[in-house]
C-alpha cells in the first residue's frame, strides 16, 4: 500500500464505512462482514433512521457476539455537514445508497475527505456523470472509487481480465473478443433495483441513447464492434454451446468491460488493440432462446409508459425489500467465459476458458463482492497497473479481489483450451 494512503488513513477511527445499511442489500453485506471479515474490524453501519440501524446491529450481534460491533451512525445523506465528519473518519466506505438520488453526494464526499469508495452503481448514464465530473478529481486525490462491484458485473469483469491474462502470460498473445455466458441465475429485483429501473425513465432520452454505446465509458473508443449473432440474435459457441443475445446486463457490462480495457490500455495489462465483449444468456435450443429475446423486448416497451410503470411498482418490492432470503441463500449462479486470442484466424486461435460460480443467488453474491472489494481496498490496495486512482471497475482489485471471493466460497477457475 501506498504510504500517502497508509499516513491519511493512519487517525480514522473506522476500517469500514456501510451507507446505507438497513436496505435490503446493505443488510446482507453487513451479514457477510460479520461471517467472513476479520473479528477486530472497526467499522459502522449509517443510515437515516436509528430504530432500524439498532435493530440491525442487535440482529448483526446475534449472530456473532464475540467479534466486534458496529458502531452506529446516524446520518442525513443529502447533508455534506453530516455526512463529511463520518467519511472523512473511515478508511473505506461501502455504498448501498440510492445512486439517483444521493449517490452523486457520497462519492463528492469521498474524494474530498481521502476515503476509498466502493458501490454497485450500474446505470450507466449516472455513471458517464462520475466518469465526467469525478474522474480526473479522484486520480489527483489518490481515491479509488470502485464502481459497479456486485454479482451483475463484477464476476464477468473479473473473468474478462483473468482469460485476458492467461492468453498474455501463457501465449503471449492480446485478446480479440471475450465471450461471456450467464449460464445459471435466477433473476429476481430487490426494491432498490426497482428503484433504479424506474428512475431510468426520468432520463433525457438523448443520454439513454448515448448510454448503449459500446465504448460509452472507456477513455478511448475501441475498434467497431461486428456481429456477433445470427439474425435471430442466436449465437453458437463451441466452448460455451448455444448462446441468445437476451442477457439483461449485456449492454451494461459491455460498457464497465470495455472502460476496463480503456483504462488500461498502454500497461503491462493491456487486453489488445482489436478487444471486444459480448455477453449472452446460455439456452437449451433457439426456440428458448428466442422466446428471451422477444420477452425483453416486450418488457422494455411496456415500461416506457408511465402507466404501466405505476401499475407495476404495486407489485414489485418496495425500498428494502427483496426476495426471501433464506431461499435465495441456495440458487447458484455461474458465469463462464472464453477469450480469443488476436490471431486473425478465430477457427485456430487459442483460447482461454474460465469460469466463477457461487452457492447463494445474486444479492448473496453482491454482498459477497462488496464485502471483500472493501477488505481488498483496507488491507491490499493493490490497483492493477499501479494506478493511484480514478472511477474504476472490479478488474482492478484483480487477483487480490479473486483470492478473497474464493476464500468466501465462491469457486474460480481458469486454464488455456
Amino acid at each position: 500500500m501506498n504510504s500517502t494512503i497508509a499516513e491519511r488513513r493512519a487517525t480514522r477511527e473506522y476500517d469500514i464505512l456501510l451507507l446505507g445499511a438497513t436496505g435490503y442489500t446493505g443488510s446482507l453485506t453487513t451479514e457477510h462482514i460479520v461471517r467472513y471479515l476479520p473479528t477486530e474490524l472497526k467499522w459502522a453501519i449509517a443510515g437515516r433512521s436509528r430504530v432500524k440501524l439498532e435493530a440491525l446491529a442487535k440482529k448483526l450481534k446475534a449472530l456473532d457476539s464475540k467479534r466486534s460491533q458496529p458502531a452506529i451512525e446516524v446520518v442525513s445523506l443529502d447533508d455534506r455537514s453530516h455526512l463529511d465528519p463520518v467519511i472523512k473518519n473511515s478508511k473505506v466506505c461501502i455504498s448501498v445508497v440510492s445512486y439517483c438520488e444521493v449517490g452523486e453526494i457520497v462519492v463528492q464526499s469521498c474524494i474530498e475527505n481521502g476515503t476509498d469508495y466502493i458501490d454497485v452503481a450500474g446505470d450507466i448514464s449516472l455513471l458517464r456523470t462520475f466518469v465526467d465530473k469525478y474522474h480526473e478529481a479522484a486520480v489527483n486525490a489518490r481515491v479509488a472509487l470502485i464502481h459497479a462491484c456486485g454479482a451483475f458485473t463484477g464476476p464477468q469483469d473479473l473473468l474478462t481480465w483473468a482469460t485476458t491474462r492467461e492468453l498474455a502470460e501463457k501465449k503471449s498473445l492480446k485478446t480479440k473478443e471475450v465471450i461471456l455466458s450467464v449460464t445459471e441465475l435466477e433473476l429476481a429485483p430487490s426494491g432498490g433495483s426497482v428503484n433504479s429501473m424506474m428512475a431510468e425513465s426520468n432520463y433525457d432520452p438523448l443520454a439513454l441513447e448515448q448510454a448503449k454505446q459500446p465504448w460509452v465509458l472507456s477513455p478511448i473508443e475501441g475498434s467497431q464492434a461486428s456481429p456477433s449473432t445470427n439474425f435471430l440474435g442466436i449465437r453458437q459457441e463451441y466452448t460455451l454451446g448455444l448462446l441468445s443475445a437476451s442477457s439483461i446486463s449485456a449492454g451494461q457490462n459491455r460498457a464497465l468491460v470495455h472502460r476496463t480495457w480503456g483504462l488500461l490500455k498502454g500497461t503491462d495489462q493491456d487486453y489488445g488493440p482489436n478487444f471486444q465483449y459480448n455477453e449472452y444468456d446460455k439456452v437449451s435450443s433457439t426456440a428458448a432462446g428466442l422466446f428471451r429475446i422477444l420477452s425483453n423486448a416486450l418488457l422494455d416497451t411496456v415500461l416506457k409508459f408511465g402507466l404501466v410503470r405505476s401499475i407495476a411498482k404495486l407489485f414489485l418490492p418496495a425500498p428494502g425489500e427483496g426476495p426471501d432470503v433464506e431461499k435465495t441463500r441456495h440458487s447458484r449462479i455461474k458465469f463462464e467465459a472464453v477469450a480469443i486470442a488476436d490471431t486473425g484466424d478465430d477457427s485456430k486461435a487459442p483460447r482461454a476458458y474460465a469460469s466463477f460460480s457461487y452457492p447463494s443467488g445474486a444479492y448473496h453474491m453482491t454482498a459477497l463482492f462488496l464485502a471483500q472489494g472493501a477488505a481488498s481496498l483496507l488491507y491490499t490496495r493493490s490497483l492493477e497497473s499501479e494506478v493511484a486512482g480514478g472511477c474504476l471497475t472490479p478488474a482492478f482489485l484483480g487477483a487480490d479481489l479473486l483470492g478473497r471471493v474464493q476464500a468466501a466460497g465462491a469457486t474460480f477457475r481458469v486454464d488455456l483450451i
